[in-house]
């Protein structure tokens, strides 16, 4: 599961993966990839600056999106990216991402969470995105939210929040502070161009960009746990415990490489956790934030996806009626 060293993108047979996953992303669009003013197909209400902490911080809160139909619908908790310290719910990519899917059927609460500054170094982002999940929970009936079909979708740095706390809610590591009886739960996850294995910190240059931000965000965990601390904060750790996933990676990123997610596509796969993988080529990091045909097989991908999870709801829900 875990090598050594990672072997980066030589690892990865350009040639034949490009021509792969390029039809991949012909096929995605197939019945016509949405375009990016494409019309709703339901209307929704939007509520503004809903706080999902008890006492209301001027951080903790999100854009909350509901379909305007009737019954309660699967939902979509929404995180922005920004490498734990920056970014907001009003970024490209999840401003993109929400009355899209809110126009499709699926609640949307697109969140901020505590940023480095802002006392969010690791964990304590993380138990942000499980109070949140947990609001969701608690306030399910009143916003029509299926509590039973609830998928965490993030970007960047935020992908790996989504995964630390889908694959660590067995565990009950990193709980839900402000929710300690809530019972958490979901449905799958989904990452886009998720920092899936923080050891690799080790082998970057220690003046990069990305060492410095990284020991910004989980220093002061690695010192109370030197052994396993980068690990620790590691969605690749937790694969064992994992939901189903989707990682959706540009083979052209220098950010986050591409062999974070194939690493833990991997591990997933091990542990006989369902898993995909979307590998889109000659493509760079953070492409939901701009207008360009990566984006629309993003969109698709993620569509696909959640449609699935969505119908393996329904028809469970069926069987159950059945007998």
């Amino acid at each position: 599961m875990m090598h050594p060293r990672p072997q980066w993108l030589g690892k990865i047979n350009f040639a034949l993966t490009s021509t792969l996953f390029l039809f991949l992303g012909i096929m995605l669009c197939a019945n016509g990839c949405p375009a990016h003013g494409a019309a709703s197909k339901l209307r929704y209400k939007l509520f503004h600056r809903i706080s999902y902490v008890h006492s209301a911080d001027g951080i903790r809160n999100g854009e909350l999106y509901v379909p305007d139909s009737a019954g309660s619908h699967p939902a979509v908790l929404l995180i922005h990216g920004g490498g734990w310290v920056d970014g907001s719910n009003h970024d490209h990519g999840v401003r993109f991402l929400a009355p899209r899917l809110a126009a499709r059927g699926w609640v949307v609460f697109n969140i901020n969470y505590r940023l480095v500054r802002q006392g969010g170094a690791f964990p304590k982002d993380v138990q942000d995105v499980k109070n949140a999940l947990a609001w969701m929970i608690v306030h399910a009936k009143q916003y029509q939210i299926n509590p039973r079909a609830i998928i965490p979708v993030g970007l960047s740095a935020a992908a790996q929040l989504t995964l630390m706390a889908a694959y660590t809610i067995k565990a009950n590591r990193f709980p839900a502070t402000q929710y300690p009886h809530v019972k958490l739960h979901v449905k799958a996850a989904v990452g886009f161009y998720a920092p899936t294995d923080s050891s690799f910190v080790k082998w970057l240059p220690r003046k990069s960009w990305a060492y410095k931000i990284l020991f910004k965000y989980v220093g002061a965990w690695v010192k109370v746990h030197p052994r396993r601390g980068l690990l620790m904060a590691s969605p690749v750790y937790y694969a064992r415990d994992g939901v189903p996933t989707l990682l959706i990676q540009g083979l052209a990123d220098r950010l986050v490489p591409a062999f974070q997610a194939t690493e833990m596509a991997a591990a997933l796969k091990k542990n006989g956790v369902p898993e995909q993988v979307v590998l889109i080529p000659n493509i760079g990091h953070a492409f939901m934030s701009f207008s360009d045909p990566a984006r629309a097989v993003g969109y698709s991908a993620l569509l696909k996806f959640l449609n699935q999870q969505n119908a393996s709801d329904r028809k469970s829900a069926s069987a159950a009626v059945v007998r």
